[in-house]
């Protein structure tokens, strides 16, 4: 990893550290992680080590963003203070430092930086970077709600940050290439971020048995209380329905509900809460426009429960690591075309890749071009093309 020199480093500073000036020197966000190095950075900054609040850490494969949300916004609706840290983002860095019902501005972020910044930190990754500075925004919450990046004991917010409650999400098939090649390696890999410190784990709806057997015997060896979701609350129904929220999210919402009942809280203050505030989670954009992050074969299973009645247009591109061929075969029964969405990364599929898939599955496609009236479209794929979207018709369309 190239450190920042010098030249850079004074015009950040003259410039009032411009974060994303700054994080334009570092890998990419998922680059090989070391433990050891992010707790020996965090050690030279002594200001972000003692903090009086309860961190709870989102963990998992799916829904860990609305999950994390939903449990923010129950707790603010009791005039708590709570930061929510997630991630990816869709347009701009920002969005991943949520405080109090808002997001945070550059120049909070700018200020937080600027307050933990030393030489020491030009040696962490992207992400450790961003762990950092949301440990320091949300230094005097009440709460802390933190969203792992990618695994869980291979992951910034696991090593530099104790959380007093642990909380899984589904946990399916992701980043094969890191994590592990089955659900049980990927099981262990991110359930192994319980720890006998951790005062309370909860772990949602499961569609793998392997999956609550790992966490079983996890938690009871580190000697820590597991809470299994099992069933989806009929006050959780009963307002995903009202709220016209697709059924995934009733798991995502019922898993913060256990957690806030957990923490004293009665289940009737969810409809205090509004509505969720996170874009691309099954958003409908426009009358005829839907958005959704969904990236691997999970999300896509989520989809066709949804669209399974729809022909629609996919607007769509993905990572090359996310299995493609296999989410487009699980939507295939919804795709009336796929319109590729071009977009600027060194980890999306090469198209002419993605185009031998489409075929092999006798997908008709083409280009996108523009949103059309009479037809009904999808946008979905990943982060970066709900981004990309948004960056084209932000404005332009109104949702």
């Amino acid at each position: 990893m190239s450190l920042i020199n010098i030249k850079t480093l004074k015009g950040l500073l003259k410039n009032n550290m411009d974060i994303q000036e700054y994080l334009k020197s570092k890998l990419p966000e998922y680059s090989p992680f070391d433990p050891n190095r992010a707790v020996e950075i965090l050690k030279d900054i002594p200001r972000l080590r003692s903090r009086n609040r309860k961190i709870i850490q989102i963990l998992g494969t799916n829904g860990k963003g609305s999950t994390g949300r939903f449990l923010s916004l129950l707790l603010r609706s009791c005039g708590f203070s709570v930061g929510h840290f997630t991630s990816p983002h869709l347009l701009s860095i920002n969005e991943r430092f949520w405080l109090n019902g808002d997001i945070v501005s550059y120049e909070s972020l700018n200020k937080a930086f600027n307050n933990i910044y030393c030489k020491r930190l030009d040696e962490a990754s992207y992400f450790e970077v961003l762990t950092y500075i949301a440990l320091e925004l949300f230094s005097s919450c009440d709460y802390f709600v933190c969203e792992a990046g990618l695994g869980g004991e291979f992951d910034s917010t696991t090593t530099c940050i104790k959380s007093n409650i642990k909380v899984f999400t589904k946990i399916d098939l992701d980043h094969t290439d890191r994590l592990g090649s089955s659900i049980e390696e990927i099981a262990k890999t991110k359930l192994r971020a319980i720890d006998s410190s951790v005062e309370m784990v909860f772990l949602g709806v499961q569609e793998h048995k392997c999956v609550i057997d790992i966490a079983k015997d996890i938690a009871k060896k580190n000697l820590v209380n597991l809470e299994i979701l099992k069933e989806i609350p009929k006050i959780v129904i009963d307002y995903c329905k009202d709220s016209n929220y697709p059924h995934y999210q009733c798991e995502n919402l019922a898993l913060a509900l256990c957690v806030f009942k957990y923490l004293g809280f009665e289940e009737g203050l969810l409809y205090k809460i509004g509505r969720l505030d996170l874009y691309g989670r099954m958003q409908k954009f426009s009358d005829n426009v839907y958005l959704d992050v969904a990236h691997n074969i999970s999300g896509a299973k989520e989809i066709i429960k949804i669209f399974s009645k729809d022909k629609l247009i996919l607007v769509y591109n993905s990572y090359f690591d996310k299995n493609p061929m296999e989410i487009l075969r699980i939507l295939k029964p919804i795709i009336k075309r796929v319109e590729i969405l071009d977009i600027s990364n060194d980890r999306i599929i090469k198209k002419d890749i993605l185009c031998d898939i489409l075929s092999s599955l006798d997908l008709p496609y083409c280009d996108f071009g523009d949103i059309r009236d009479d037809e009904k479209y999808l946008v979905c794929g990943s982060f970066s093309v709900v981004g990309k979207f948004l960056e084209k018709y932000n404005g332009a369309i109104n949702g």
